[in-house]
């Protein structure tokens, strides 16, 4: 990284196009919570739901490290990423139409299986192009800590909108089908040409209206397992993915499960999506907090901030009894949500703070390649989500509503006591055992803002930017010796 680009500031309008890309992040969410309920209603299984997610994480093993080294060695006059973005973008509303196809009325549970697996691995495919390129763009619009604290905000913001908007409209239709209200053609109409629309035009927005400032090294990598491995051998970049992905398989699980949870387990008459709503609500109320925190705490602190009060109430959450006044559960939501805040926002603030330190290590700046670890660990938490609920809900005996071949209008069944209790705990357990490790690893990562910006400070100097003091100096071994 020049020195140039440790200190340059992002105009206003830029951080806007920037971090509207990252609306898209939503995309991951309406995956997570309807998909498993959508395929169930058009006639498959939850076990075999898990199966096509869990064949589709294989090839992510294979496509994220690919698309990150693809990345970083593209020449383009545009850049190296922001092509990526445009392509992407164009394509979202093609993989959402195989991804959302009707299929209740064909007979053939096997070769309904098959369609649905390949919608799903061009959807992932196309979603790694998209999402590989634009969180490593993250770390080099700007070397600035602060500035990107600022740009980090911003967008994070987008992707809670999102989140908010992909969860809660697909969940409220999808309660519809369940009902009646609705069929399954005009449920996937709008997944496909509304939600579709709703991804591809802010990344069109970002890949026009946002730069590239780095120095891109003149020799090109070579894919190799080696190669996709390296960034793992930074210690603060392997506690990140930790921290990473256990927070967030835990959010997946709860976002995958709350549909039946709400219904069959805690016998709610109100729609569930105001639990997920009221969740995502609070921990946005904790962004002003953490924002104003991270000048004076490590993010790894603010990470592990709230978590005790995550495991509480997760356990109030799916403990709640059934006699009790439905409404009560959401002071419970509430305290969810506040818990889980620093869990959710701080692992992309902590990125780019990774990606520097790899810098610093291995002496080059292959951003691509720790985005396409970071988004492989993020297809995983939803596959990990969708796996254990499938399976769990299955070997529990729970029997999902089913469309009906002809009209569409679903039917329910009843639960046996086996499946209630299953839904319940498919939540709280996994989640306890996650969200603990992901506290002990934050614990063991020493990344504070003082020594964010001593590295890039550091990382400047190698490009003609000024000398360290024997101070930084001496405090740059430290942060080698505990971070490197």
């Amino acid at each position: 990284m020049s020195s140039d680009t440790f200190n340059v500031k992002i105009s206003t309008k830029e951080r806007l196009m920037f971090s509207l890309g990252d609306f898209f992040g939503g995309a991951g969410g309406l995956i997570t919570a309807v998909y498993v309920v959508y395929l169930a209603l058009n006639g498959l299984s939850p076990g075999y739901a898990a199966l096509i997610v869990m064949l589709v994480r294989i090839w992510d093993a294979v496509n994220d490290p690919i698309m990150g080294i693809l990345s970083d060695n593209t020449r383009t006059k545009w850049g190296r990423r922001r092509p990526y973005l445009f392509a992407g973008g164009i394509l979202i509303v093609f993989s959402f139409a195989l991804l959302f196809l009707p299929l209740y009325k064909l007979q053939n549970s096997n070769l309904k299986f098959v369609i649905y697996l390949v919608g799903y691995f061009v959807y992932s495919t196309v979603s790694t192009i998209i999402a590989v390129p634009y969180q490593a763009m993250l770390t080099e619009v700007t070397g600035d800590a602060d500035e990107r604290n600022k740009i980090n905000t911003m967008r994070l913001i987008f992707s809670l909108v999102s989140s908010v908007v992909s969860a809660g409209v697909p969940m409220i239709l999808i309660e519809s089908l369940q009902k009646g209200k609705i069929g399954l053609e005009p449920f996937a109409y709008l997944m496909i040409f509304g939600f579709g629309s709703l991804y591809m035009i802010p990344l069109i927005l970002c890949a026009v209206g946002t730069k590239e400032r780095i120095d891109i090294p003149k020799e090109k990598m070579k894919f190799s397992f080696k190669a996709f491995i390296k960034p793992l051998k930074c210690k603060s970049f392997a506690l990140l993915v930790i921290m990473y992905f256990t927070a967030f398989t835990c959010m997946d699980l709860i976002t995958t499960n709350i549909i039946y949870v709400a219904n069959y387990g805690l016998k709610f008459q109100f729609p569930s999506f105001l639990i997920i709503a009221i969740i995502m609500v609070s921990y946005a109320a904790t962004i002003p907090f953490h924002n104003k925190m991270l000048k004076k705490k490590s993010k790894a602190y603010l990470f592990r901030l709230g978590i005790p009060l995550y495991i509480v109430g997760i356990i109030m959450l799916c403990l709640f009894p059934t006699n009790f006044p439905g409404f009560l559960v959401f002071p419970i939501a509430v305290i969810v949500g506040l818990g889980m805040g620093g869990c959710q926002l701080m692992p992309w603030y902590i990125f780019p703070e990774a990606v520097d330190l790899g810098e610093l290590k291995f002496g080059e700046r292959n951003a691509g390649s720790f985005s396409g670890i970071m988004t492989f660990i993020r297809t995983a938490t939803s596959a990990i989500a969708i796996g254990i609920s499938g399976w769990i809900l299955e070997l529990t005996g729970f029997k999902p509503p089913v469309a009906d071949h002809i009209t569409g209008l679903v039917e329910e069944f009843e639960q046996t006591d086996t499946a209630v209790w299953g839904l319940r705990l498919v939540i709280m357990v996994p989640v306890i055992l996650l969200i603990g490790t992901a506290f002990f690893a934050a614990s063991k990562l020493k990344i504070s803002p003082e020594r964010a910006r001593l590295v890039s400070k550091a990382l400047a100097v190698r490009n003609g930017g000024d000398p360290l003091t024997e101070e930084e100096e001496a405090e740059l071994e430290l942060v080698k010796k505990e971070c490197l």
